[in-house]
């Protein structure tokens, strides 16, 4: 997948067939989108074309929220959904002052499309003043035919990133891969902790997410899945505070069982699969142990799957 990062000039894509959007966590219904374009591109010899923003337009605009992708984790979502060429736009406040118009004449005139395709809610311009009506409108005196994507149900949920973090934030993280598609991810670096897992028993791997916008899920005990050095282990996550210990700051830690190498300051990604039980308080260390045990059991259930 190319990546362009710079679009001051024209660009020479093969009959572009776009798309355009945020994509934060790159989900089920963007998928359907991703899916539409390259049917489309196919049909016609054309490049699937992904347009999208840098960093996410609400960042930018002081309206903060905790995103479901960092930028590498959307990058290779796109590069496995097979986009041939992802375009980042650097967005900045003079960016967000562009009018709908003037924002679709630029798409037009710098990457040229034959087929626009949209979701059925997407807004564009300042102020995300542009509609479905005006992309028609556009795409009839610009030259490129416009596509709308119907919105994605999956039982009772309108599939959108919204929704899913607020999934996350409930620490319902089975549903929230449900609308994902797949598991929800957190990236990091393992740091060194204060090795009480270790003491008794269950050693963890202390993640460290560079990405302060980054969302991280309600707290409690997950069955979760580790990749570590290329390969798939099954385990069980905390998020929390520590309160047994009476730490005071929210941790990332991972027991991945059957492995106890050495890992300090190597990447690894943990997959959230379901949440066990909240966080809680013990009376003292080997009342946690054997809740730990326990939860180690319910969470090899739930990924073999028979729970």
């Amino acid at each position: 997948m190319e990546i362009i990062t710079d679009i001051s000039q024209p660009l020479a894509l093969p009959r572009p067939v776009v798309t355009i959007g945020t994509f934060d966590g790159v989900h089920r219904g963007h998928q359907a989108i991703l899916h539409k374009m390259k049917e489309i591109a196919a049909g016609c010899n054309g490049s699937p074309v992904v347009v999208t923003f840098h960093p996410h337009p609400r960042l930018v605009l002081g309206q903060h929220v905790y995103l479901l992708s960092t930028r590498e984790e959307k990058r290779v979502a796109f590069a496995e959904s097979g986009v041939a060429h992802l375009i980042e736009i650097p967005f900045t406040r003079e960016f967000a002052k562009l009018s709908a118009e003037e924002f679709i004449q630029l798409i037009a005139q710098k990457i040229r499309p034959e087929v626009l395709v949209i979701g059925y809610d997407h807004g564009f311009g300042r102020d995300r003043s542009g509609s479905i009506e005006h992309l028609f409108r556009f795409g009839n005196a610009l030259g490129f035919k416009v596509v709308q994507v119907e919105e994605l149900i999956v039982d009772r949920y309108h599939v959108s990133s919204s929704v899913i973090r607020w999934l996350l934030q409930e620490g319902d993280a089975g549903e929230a891969a449900r609308l994902l598609g797949r598991e929800y991810s957190i990236t990091g670096q393992v740091i060194r902790g204060n090795q009480i897992g270790k003491l008794i028993g269950y050693p963890t791997a202390n993640l460290y997410v560079d990405d302060q916008n980054k969302l991280i899920p309600s707290m409690g005990v997950y069955a979760s899945r580790v990749i570590c050095r290329g390969k798939l282990y099954s385990g069980m996550t905390n998020i929390g505070m520590r309160p047994t210990i009476n730490a005071h700051k929210l941790t990332i830690e991972t027991n991945i069982f059957g492995f106890d190498d050495d890992i300090y300051y190597e990447t690894i990604t943990v997959k959230l699969v379901k949440r066990i039980r909240n966080e809680k308080k013990f009376g003292n260390l080997d009342i946690l142990k054997n809740q730990l045990r326990n939860d180690q059991q319910t969470a090899l259930e739930i990924l073999d799957g028979s729970v």
